[in-house]
């Protein structure tokens, strides 16, 4: 259960990663892909994050 647990928060973190990268990109002027992708991008991504983190969390504290 434990590599199970550390495998979600490293994906978790991984996807912060991504949403961190999506939403200062979506910050700066100009750029390609369009805002509205991006902002899509980072709430999906931020979702993701969201639920990975709680599940390796809750993997971790109901395996103790």
């Amino acid at each position: 259960m434990k590599g199970v647990s550390i495998l979600f928060i490293i994906i978790g973190f991984i996807l912060f990663i991504g949403t961190f990268y999506s939403f200062t990109a979506y910050q700066r002027p100009g750029i390609y892909p369009p805002k509205r992708i991006l902002k899509k991008r980072v709430l999906s991504l931020g979702g993701a994050t969201f639920i990975f983190l709680i599940i390796g969390i809750i993997i971790v504290i109901l395996g103790k």
